[in-house]
């Protein structure tokens, strides 16, 4: 797939998100269909497939596309506060949908996005050359389960606080010596020194 396909799924698949949007807004959760979602976004029920298995794929999806964005971008090009922000952000422009998903399914909504979110942050440290031990590792997980399960909990309180305070309780968890990896911007590749011209 090249990148110009690769642009237009992620088109199709915001425009099947935001028609999901549209329909949770004015329809009790538990009525909502695949065929309500595509006649509000106006293509067929094998376009929807091509890009969902389920109504709940979307939304997984969509978390997951906010977090590569986001919190997967920490120790790379975001700080930890900034990438929660981000994430969170995103979210919340569908809240209605989320708000739904969050209160109504009875299993651990987040575990895709905790287990990438555990990956991603594997791989900022292995990049830094920094050791995963047995301790590392449930910090790791501890965190991402932490910053996930109260994102739930915002949503399911009505979004009682502003992103930012989200975000920076969520980066108060961190613990110092995964809080200065994190935090700290990736050293730039070396290059070769530019010769001044003759």
């Amino acid at each position: 797939m090249d990148l110009k396909d690769c642009f237009s799924r992620i088109q199709q698949r915001r425009q099947i998100l935001r028609a999901l949007a549209a329909v949770t807004a004015r329809e009790p959760f538990a009525s909502i269909t695949v065929q309500s979602v595509c006649d509000e976004c106006g293509i067929s029920r094998s376009t929807f497939y091509r890009n969902f298995s389920s109504i709940k794929d979307v939304a997984y999806w969509y978390q997951l596309y906010c977090a590569t964005l986001g919190c997967y971008q920490i120790g790379r090009s975001l700080g930890i506060t900034e990438g929660h922000v981000t994430s969170i952000r995103l979210l919340s422009e569908l809240f209605p949908v989320y708000g739904n998903f969050f209160r109504n399914w009875d299993y651990d909504f987040s575990l895709p996005a905790v287990t990438t979110h555990i990956e991603a942050m594997r791989e900022v440290l292995a990049e830094r050359d920094c050791p995963v031990e047995l301790a590392t590792e449930y910090k790791l997980d501890g965190i991402a389960r932490m910053a996930h399960h109260m994102i739930e909990r915002w949503f399911n309180s009505g979004m009682d606080i502003s992103v930012e305070e989200l975000a920076e309780i969520i980066a108060s968890q961190y613990p110092d010596d995964l809080r200065r990896v994190f935090d700290t911007p990736p050293t730039p590749p070396r290059t070769r020194p530019k010769w001044p011209a003759c």
